[in-house]
């Protein structure tokens, strides 16, 4: 673990917990008993896979730097084929269109606290500013309005479905820049930006769950509100 303020430490466990504790409600609200079950069976997998993550990092796994292909892509390539096959089996999407996407529109607020954490993690020359509110990282604004479009679209019905489809794809855009700026700027032999500073945070435990859990959690919230809006379910 990185020599931080025991409080970085706890908000940012405390902030990967609440984003698990949404995606375990999104499913639980269902209403379809299978889509409880599936959610379960989501939930077992996403704890274990913490579990997992948080091994290889405490093993200094993600450390060595001249690897290739870079130990720090392991998440992201995982990512991306878990979110694949859920957009291509049957069950992933009958899982997608029926969890709550009240819950998945309220899980960004956990935007929030990360980019508290990314901004401390700079003060403390364990993450580029540019990954930052202060550089090019707005994701806090999504974080800010997240529980504001909530509540006008779910509970007061005061904004259209085409409004909210624009906020996502705009969140989608916003998450994604941020994560492609973090994977240029890791020490690595594909880093190709902020060498005064480099993304050393992600590479330690507890830092590890905001690429290999946290991120990919806030781009398949849009990505199922997108579909789904767009389907008008």
């Amino acid at each position: 673990m990185l020599e931080l303020p025991i409080k970085l430490h706890l908000v940012f466990i405390l902030t990967t917990l609440l984003t698990f504790i949404f995606v375990a409600m999104a499913g639980l609200l269902s209403k379809d008993k299978k889509i409880q079950r599936i959610s379960n069976v989501v939930s077992l997998v996403v704890l274990l896979w913490l579990i997992f993550q948080s091994t290889l990092s405490l093993n200094k796994w993600y450390m060595d730097r001249e690897a290739m292909p870079p130990h720090m892509l392991f998440p992201l390539i995982t990512s991306i084929v878990v979110v694949s096959t859920l957009f291509i089996f049957q069950s992933g999407k009958r899982w997608m269109d029926g969890i709550s996407l009240s819950v998945f529109t309220w899980i960004h607020v956990v935007r929030l606290p990360v980019e508290i954490c990314l901004f401390w993690l700079a003060t403390h020359k364990q993450l580029p500013w540019s990954m930052t509110f202060d550089g090019f990282n707005y994701d806090i604004i999504f974080g800010i309005t997240a529980p504001i479009m909530a509540l006008l679209y779910f509970n007061f019905k005061k904004i259209s479905s085409m409004v909210m489809l624009v906020w996502n794809a705009l969140g989608l855009i916003s998450v994604l820049l941020v994560f492609i700026r973090g994977i240029g700027s890791l020490p690595s032999p594909i880093q190709i930006w902020d060498f005064s500073q480099p993304n050393y945070a992600v590479m330690h435990f507890p830092f590890i769950w905001l690429p290999a859990f946290i991120v990919p959690t806030v781009v398949l919230a849009h990505l199922i509100a997108i579909r789904r809006l767009r389907k008008g379910i």
